[in-house]
């Protein structure tokens, strides 16, 4: 279960299931791969070695698969998903899953038992159960994600960025980790009442 600010133990749990622990199909990866392109069946595998057939044709796509139901036995599910597609610039289509529980057009199909939207699925993002802890962490990774790495350079200047771009960013790190460092003083406080009235710390 996802904890924010696990840095200090001072995340909570969430009380949704979060997208990251489930199984998803994309429909713009399946698109930029070429895989809508013609009618064809194929086998789609994920990163746990977990996989489903997928038959494609234009107007929609066929996920196979079994699941196990509460006693254990397997049960085949042949779900047809509707694709609509919109048009865009230059005379080009964009395609959308229709959510076989609501309708509505998706990007993203999650898989729990039954292929759903993430509304319908009851899902919340990670960063949604994060406290001001794990949001303080996450944005400071994702300034210091636009530096140069490296041990020789660590959070330095990447070539072609402007100095004042540079600046800048290093500015809001720096901002960044004194609003994190606030917000830890105040999460100790809470924790720790009596410490934080002998030291003064933020209430």
């Amino acid at each position: 279960m996802s904890r924010g600010g696990s840095r200090y133990g001072a995340g909570r749990p969430g009380s949704h299931a979060k997208t990251s622990g489930k199984r998803r199909i994309d429909i713009r990866q399946l698109h930029r791969s070429g895989h809508l392109d013609e009618v064809r069946r194929m086998n789609w595998q994920w990163s746990d070695k977990s996989s489903m057939g997928i038959a494609v044709s234009k107007e929609s796509v066929t996920f196979i698969y079994q699941y196990k139901n509460r006693d254990g036995a397997k049960v085949d599910v042949n779900q047809v998903v509707y694709l609509d597609w919109t048009r865009c610039h230059y005379g080009k289509a964009r395609p959308w899953f229709g959510c076989p529980r609501c309708g509505r057009r998706v990007a993203i199909l999650y898989f729990c038992i039954l292929p759903a939207c993430r509304t319908c699925a009851r899902l919340v993002y990670p960063s949604q159960s994060e406290d001001a802890l794990g949001r303080g962490w996450r944005r400071t990774r994702k300034l210091e994600g636009l530096l140069a790495g490296g041990e020789d350079r660590p959070h330095g200047k990447p070539e072609g960025m402007r100095w004042a771009t540079f600046e800048r960013i290093r500015q809001e790190i720096s901002i960044s980790e004194e609003r994190r460092n606030e917000d830890f003083l105040r999460y100790a406080a809470r924790m720790f009442p009596k410490v934080g009235r002998s030291t003064g710390n933020v209430p």
